[in-house]
C-alpha cells in the first residue's frame, strides 16, 4: 500500500496486490427504496418486479453495490474494468438488507506496457445473514506505481481459468410470483423467443455529465477516471455500470416478462463511454432452455450496447469479428456486450 503522503492513502497500484490474498471491503451498506428510486430516475428502468412494495431489490442494483464496495480496494488506480466471468445472482436482495462484499486475488499480470497489469477479482457479496447473493470473477486493469521495475507478474503471469459460461442447472431458481402481463404490459413469454432473433429496443438514451457521475457516487464507487477532469484531460470515463444499466432498461421492450438477471456468463466493456454519448441497445436470443418440470424456461442472452447508432436502422449490424484468438474485436460502436441468463414465464395454460 502507497502512504508516500501522509495519513491520506493514495490507493492500491498493481505491485500491492498479493496472490491469493482476501479482504472484506469496507463499508458494509444496508439498501432500499432510495437505491431504488435512483436507479429509476438515472435509468428509466421499469421492471415491475422491482418496482412493487414487495422491495424486491433489481439486481443491478446488487451488482452496483457490490462492485461500488471493491473500488476502494481494487480499482482506484483503474483506467479500465475490462470483463466478467460467471456472475450468479444466488439470491433475492429485499429493501433493508444489509450487503457486506470480500475479494480474493485469484490472477495478476503485468501488462508489457510496463503501466499497468490486470487483476483479477474473486467477488463475493453476502447479506446480514451470511447468504452470498452475489458471486463472480472481474478482471480490472490498474496502474503501475513504478513503470521502470518490472514486478515478477511481467514474465510469470497468473491468469485463472474462467469458466465459459454459467450451466442451466447452476441457474437459481425463480423467486416469488411469475411476471404476468397485467402487472408487465408485455405480451411476450418463453414459448415467444427463438436462438437467433434480434430485439431491438429502439430507445436511445444520451449521457450527459450531472447522470452519469450521480450515478457512480450513487454506489460509493469512488474511482479517479470517473470525476476528475484534471486526470483525465476534460474527459471523465463513463463508469460501464452505467450504460449496462441504460442497455438493461432500453431491453425490456420486448422482454417485460423477464424474471430479471440471474446470472451473466461474460461480459465486456468494448469500448470506453463519455459524455455526450448516445446509447441504443439490441438483444441476441442465444439458446432457450424448456426447464420442463417449472413453469418458466431459461433464455440465454447477449444484450449489446451500441454508441451513436441505432442498431434498429442497421438490422445486419455486426458487433464484431474474431481476432483469431478466439475472442471478438469489437467494432468501435459496440460499447458493452453481456451475454447473461433470464427467467421467462411458459404461457398459462
Amino acid at each position: 500500500m502507497a502512504h508516500d503522503l501522509g495519513k491520506g492513502w493514495l490507493g492500491n497500484f498493481f505491485e500491492d496486490f498479493e496472490l491469493g490474498k482476501e479482504q472484506v471491503c469496507a463499508p458494509p451498506r444496508v439498501i432500499g427504496a432510495p437505491e431504488t428510486a435512483l436507479h429509476i430516475g438515472t435509468t428509466n428502468d421499469r421492471q415491475a418486479r422491482f418496482c412493487g412494495g414487495e422491495g424486491r431489490m433489481h439486481p443491478l442494483v446488487v451488482f452496483h453495490t457490490v462492485i461500488g464496495q471493491t473500488v476502494r480496494n481494487i480499482s482506484l488506480n483503474s483506467p479500465a474494468n475490462l470483463g466478467y466471468s460467471k456472475m450468479i445472482w444466488h439470491a433475492p436482495v429485499f429493501a433493508g438488507d444489509e450487503i457486506t462484499t470480500t475479494i480474493k486475488i485469484v490472477g495478476l499480470k503485468e501488462n508489457s506496457n510496463g503501466k499497468t497489469g490486470n487483476c483479477f477479482v474473486e467477488t463475493t457479496g453476502r447479506n446480514q445473514s451470511g447468504e452470498i447473493v452475489l458471486q463472480y470473477t472481474r478482471w480490472v486493469m490498474v496502474r503501475k506505481r513504478d513503470h521502470d521495475t518490472a514486478t515478477p507478474y511481467l514474465e510469470n503471469p497468473v491468469t485463472p481459468s474462467l469458466a465459459s459460461q454459467v450451466e442451466v442447472a447452476e441457474l437459481p431458481a425463480w423467486s416469488g410470483d411469475l411476471s404476468r402481463s397485467e402487472k408487465t404490459g408485455g405480451a411476450y413469454f418463453f414459448e415467444d423467443y427463438e436462438p437467433g432473433e434480434r430485439i431491438f429496443h429502439h430507445d436511445g438514451m444520451t449521457v450527459n455529465h450531472t447522470d452519469h457521475m450521480q450515478y457512480t457516487r450513487l454506489w460509493q464507487n469512488s474511482a479517479k477516471v470517473h470525476f476528475d477532469e484534471i486526470l483525465t484531460d476534460g474527459k471523465p470515463l463513463v463508469y460501464g455500470g452505467f450504460p449496462f444499466s441504460i442497455a438493461y432498461a432500453q431491453s425490456l421492450n420486448g422482454l417485460e416478462n423477464r424474471s430479471g438477471m440471474v446470472a451473466m456468463n461474460s461480459g465486456a466493456h468494448a469500448n470506453p463511454c463519455y459524455s455526450g454519448t448516445t446509447i441504443y441497445s439490441f438483444t441476441e436470443v442465444l439458446e432457450a432452455h424448456d426447464l420442463v418440470d417449472q413453469p418458466y424456461g431459461a433464455l440465454r442472452l447477449r444484450l449489446v450496447g451500441v454508441k451513436d447508432l441505432n442498431p434498429a436502422d442497421h438490422k445486419d449490424f455486426d458487433i464484431g469479428e474474431d481476432n483469431g484468438k478466439g475472442r471478438i474485436k469489437y467494432d468501435p460502436r459496440v460499447l458493452l456486450c453481456m451475454d447473461i441468463w433470464e427467467l421467462m414465464p411458459k404461457r398459462a395454460s
